[in-house]
């Protein structure tokens, strides 16, 4: 009597194209997820110069009142002093406001030397910050370091460069140890660098250059980084 074979398993096997084909899709999300955190990091560029272009709140274009401006208010300088150490000089202002509690702020050299302690001065507010200090033709913006705004966009980076990193080579888990040399320096660098660039107001070439070159180093790196490890 013959053998008699055993049921079949008649359930479809993956091929290596549809290994591919969902590398393929990872990778896509993975950049999808990098375009969007710069996407997200240029509408913070945009959004900390508007107030530059706004006008006074109450006054008109043509006519017709601007829907964002710079609401004024009155303060009064409290107290004034110099925070240096060996990598720095902050110049701080107390300044106690007509409607509200008074806070400090960093500000730059010469506007600290042209106030004096009982100064008045003219806060100009731009969507719920303080944008510009006025006092007799001087001006100001306080300086102030968005950390908190560039906290999710460097975790939006490194999250979709692990996933492209992983799905073009291929191997996610086999090289997290070493990928993550490379992937928490670069959320690091991504949330101290971006955060400093955006509060220094520099032209938006070098704003956005940088991050992508150091972007496109740190891809590379982790890309090759996985690409080992599924070859071992």
């Amino acid at each position: 009597m013959g053998k008699v074979d055993g049921p079949r398993d008649r359930r479809p096997r993956r091929g290596p194209a549809a290994g591919q084909v969902l590398r393929g899709l990872i990778a896509a999300l993975g950049l999808a997820i990098v375009v969007f955190s710069f996407v997200r990091y240029h509408d913070a560029y945009d959004d900390g110069r508007a107030y530059l272009d706004a006008p006074v709140c109450g006054a008109t274009a043509d006519g017709v009142a601007q829907a964002d401006c710079l609401r004024p208010e009155s303060g009064r300088v409290t107290k004034k002093w110099v925070d240096a150490d060996s990598d720095s000089t902050s110049y701080r202002l107390a300044v106690l406001r007509e409607n509200a509690p008074g806070r400090t702020y960093t500000v730059d050299e010469s506007f600290y030397n042209a106030v004096d302690v009982g100064s008045t001065v003219e806060l100009r507010f731009w969507r719920g910050r303080v944008a510009e200090i006025i006092h007799q033709g001087h001006r100001t913006d306080p300086q102030t370091t968005p950390w908190a705004l560039m906290f999710p966009i460097g975790l939006l980076v490194v999250a979709g460069t692990a996933l492209l990193a992983g799905g073009l080579a291929g191997a996610f888990l086999a090289a997290w140890r070493i990928q993550a040399v490379i992937l928490v320096p670069l959320f690091l660098l991504t949330w101290d660098v971006g955060a400093r660039l955006l509060s220094w107001r520099w032209p938006l070439a070098l704003t956005m250059g940088l991050p992508m070159l150091a972007w496109l180093i740190a891809a590379a790196l982790a890309t090759a980084v996985a690409v080992v490890a599924a070859e071992d």
